[in-house]
């Protein structure tokens, strides 16, 4: 069984739910790799619609439908027509869905790849399902760090973690002083801290990724500037997919620092 991930602990976690045929019914993926999470989130739902002692199996009809994402009973819950977040609505119709019998396998899946997306409305309303889950209900929520859940929606999930104290750590400090430095207005500063990004697109990879995750838990804990960060937050999603093209990488940086300072002159 190859399990989709480079991270040993998450894998034998991984390995064990299905030999003993015990997927947990909330599963959240932590994770700054958003491929990495899905593929995970993927293999999983596979082996929980297969249905067979070797699941996944990757032979019968269920794992070649999972394969294809086309399997019935694995739904896919995203932002509907290119909205910012996934409404309370799409989160009330999953929770009537999930009390209907599967359509073919034994097991319906939720995967929810960007959970981040869920405000506290849809948060909460997904929470009566989590705490009296059906039976047959397994659900996979992905976000790049379990801080920018409620408490109460990552207290009813295994957590399994892909993050690397790298990750998640080392440039956080840098995150925070880059908000700071916005908020005060200090754009000399801001391009200073982050021109040495220039030499290195994956240690600007990095710490885009840790400003939005830091923007994220601000928005979270009540910050009284949240409408600044809620837009630095998608800012760097614009960032991240800008490092993958060839970019020039002192435009990127001076870039960043200007439309920041820009967003706190537009409020």
């Amino acid at each position: 069984m190859m399990v989709p991930t480079k991270n040993e602990k998450v894998n034998l976690s991984v390995k064990n739910f299905i030999a003993a045929q015990r997927i947990p019914h909330a599963i959240l993926i932590e994770g700054e790799s958003s491929e990495e999470g899905l593929a995970l989130a993927e293999f999983l739902a596979t082996a929980a619609v297969c249905g067979t002692p070797e699941a996944p199996c990757k032979k019968c009809t269920n794992c070649h439908q999972a394969g294809a994402k086309v399997h019935p009973d694995i739904a896919y819950v995203t932002p509907l027509d290119n909205k910012k977040f996934i409404s309370v609505n799409q989160i009330r119709d999953l929770r009537a869905d999930a009390y209907v019998k599967p359509h073919s396998a034994q097991k319906k899946v939720y995967i929810i790849p960007e959970a981040e997306r869920m405000n506290p409305q849809g948060q909460n309303a997904l929470l009566k399902v989590l705490e009296e889950p059906p039976a047959n209900v397994i659900f996979i929520l992905l976000i790049p760090s379990k801080t920018m859940l409620l408490d109460t929606i990552v207290s009813r999930c295994v957590l399994l973690s892909l993050n690397s104290s790298e990750q998640t750590g080392a440039y956080y400090d840098m995150a925070e002083e880059f908000i700071n430095l916005l908020l005060a207005g200090s754009e000399y500063d801001m391009l200073k801290l982050l021109t040495p990004l220039e030499k290195s697109r994956t240690e600007a990879e990095t710490f885009f990724k840790t400003l939005a995750l830091c923007a994220a838990k601000k928005i979270k804990d009540g910050s009284a500037h949240a409408r600044v960060l809620d837009r630095l937050f998608d800012n760097t999603k614009y960032y991240l997919d800008l490092l993958v093209t060839n970019v020039n990488m002192p435009l990127l940086i001076s870039l960043a620092v200007r439309q920041s300072k820009g967003l706190l002159d537009n409020v």
